[in-house]
C-alpha cells in the first residue's frame, strides 16, 4: 500500500487555501472587479476605439438586417459576465439588503432573501422575454419547427440578443457556484450546471437554438415564481408564500415536467421525419450527423432527471405544509436552529455567497 506523502499532502492543503482565499477575494471585490472591465471597454467604446463596440452590441448583421454567429459573440459573453457580476453584487447590497430591512426579513436571512430576489428579477424579465421571441414563431407550440428547414444559421436581432445574454448568464453562474457556501444538494446543482452549460453552448454553436428557446422559457417560468415563494418565505410567511408556492408546483408540473418531457420526446421521434439530411459539414452549418440526436437526447434526460429529483423535493414540501404549517427552513445558518429533512430550499439548490458575518449584515443595512 502506498503511503501519504506528508509533502504532497501539504502541498494540497496548500492548493485548497490558495484556491479559497482566491475564491473570497473575488467575493469580496464582485463589484470592484467586474466594474473596472466594464468601465475600461465602455470607455473604449465612446472614444469610438475599433472592436470595443463587439463587447457590448452583438455582430455580424447580414445586408437582409438578420444576424449570424461570429467569433466576436465570445467577447459579448465576456461583457455581460462582468456586467451580470457586478449588477447581481450591487443589487443585492444597496438594493435588496435594505429591503430586507425594510420589510422585517431575519437578520440572518438578509442574504438568501436578496439572491432569491435577485432571481425573480431576472427570471421573470428572461421568461417574458423568451416568448416575446417566440410568440409567433413556427415553433410557438410545434415542435416539428424544431427540426424543420436545418440548419438555421440566421436570427432576428432581439433573437441573437436573447440567446447570448442567456448563454452569459448561466457562463457567469460557474463564478456564483463557485464562490457559494456548498449546500445540501450541491453535487446536483454542479451537474445541473453543467448540463445546462452543454445544452447552451452546443445548441448555440451547433444551430439547435429553436430548441434551445423553448427550453429555456420552460426552466425560466417556475424559476420565476419558485424564488418569489423562496423570498416571500422570509418576509411573509403562511396562506401568501403557500399560495404562490402552489402556483408554483402547477407551473412546475405543466412547464417543466410536461413540457420538457414533449420537447425530450420531440428530440427522440421528430428528427428522422423533418430534418432533410443528418450530416456533418461545419461550412453550411450542418452540425447533425445521426448519433448527434441521441447526445442532445441524453442530455435533456440528465437534465429530465434532475427535474425530477426536484419535483419528489416539492411534493415533500407540499406534505410538510399540509402536516406541519409552522415548520422552518431546513437549510439554516445556525446549527442550534431545527432541522428538517426537506423545504423549499432544497428545490434546485440556493444560490448563495460566502455566510456573511454580523459584521457584514451590520455594513450592508445601514
Amino acid at each position: 500500500m502506498n503511503k501519504l506523502n506528508p509533502k504532497d499532502s501539504l502541498k494540497a492543503r496548500k492548493t485548497t487555501t490558495s484556491l479559497q482565499d482566491l475564491a473570497n477575494y473575488l467575493a469580496k471585490r464582485q463589484i470592484e472587479i467586474p466594474l473596472k472591465a466594464v468601465g475600461f471597454i465602455l470607455a473604449g467604446y465612446f472614444l469610438r476605439l475599433p472592436v470595443f463596440e463587439h463587447f457590448i452590441f452583438i455582430s455580424n448583421q447580414r445586408e437582409d438586417g438578420r444576424f449570424e454567429k461570429s467569433p466576436w459573440d465570445v467577447t459579448f459573453l465576456f461583457f455581460y459576465i462582468c456586467v451580470f457580476t457586478a449588477l447581481r453584487a450591487a443589487t443585492m447590497d444597496y438594493v435588496l439588503f435594505p429591503l430586507a430591512k425594510l420589510v422585517n426579513v431575519p437578520k440572518k436571512k438578509y442574504q438568501r432573501f436578496a439572491e432569491q430576489s435577485y432571481s425573480v428579477f431576472y427570471y421573470g424579465i428572461a421568461f417574458g422575454f423568451g416568448v416575446y421571441v417566440m410568440y409567433d414563431s413556427p415553433w410557438w407550440f410545434d415542435t416539428t419547427y424544431f427540426w424543420r428547414d436545418y440548419p438555421v444559421t440566421d436570427y432576428t436581432k432581439s433573437f441573437k440578443y436573447y440567446y447570448l445574454v442567456q448563454f452569459a448568464y448561466w457562463l457567469q453562474q460557474i463564478f456564483v457556484l463557485q464562490i457559494e457556501a456548498p449546500r445540501k444538494d450541491y453535487k446536483e446543482l454542479v451537474m445541473h450546471h453543467i448540463n445546462t452549460l452543454l445544452l447552451i453552448s452546443l445548441s448555440y454553436c451547433c444551430n439547435f437554438t429553436r430548441v434551445g428557446n423553448a427550453v429555456f422559457v420552460c426552466m425560466d417560468l417556475p424559476d420565476t415564481i419558485l424564488a418569489l415563494a423562496k423570498a416571500l418565505n422570509y418576509c411573509l410567511p403562511g396562506i401568501v408564500c403557500n399560495t404562490t408556492f402552489g402556483i408554483m408546483v402547477v407551473s412546475w408540473l405543466y412547464t417543466r415536467v410536461y413540457l420538457f418531457g414533449c420537447i425530450i420526446w420531440s428530440t427522440l421521434t421528430e428528427p428522422d421525419l423533418y430534418v432533410p439530411q443528418f450530416v456533418l459539414h461545419p461550412p453550411s452549418g450542418n452540425w447533425f450527423p445521426y448519433f448527434v440526436k441521441y447526445i442532445i437526447a441524453g442530455l435533456m434526460i440528465g437534465l429530465y432527471f434532475l427535474i425530477l429529483f426536484w419535483t419528489l423535493m416539492i411534493f415533500k414540501v407540499i406534505y410538510r405544509i399540509l402536516t406541519e404549517p409552522e415548520a422552518k427552513d431546513v437549510r439554516s445558518d445556525d446549527e442550534d436552529e431545527v432541522e428538517y429533512n426537506t423545504s423549499m430550499e432544497k428545490i434546485e439548490g440556493d444560490h448563495s455567497t460566502p455566510k456573511l458575518t454580523a459584521k457584514d449584515i451590520k455594513a450592508k443595512t445601514q
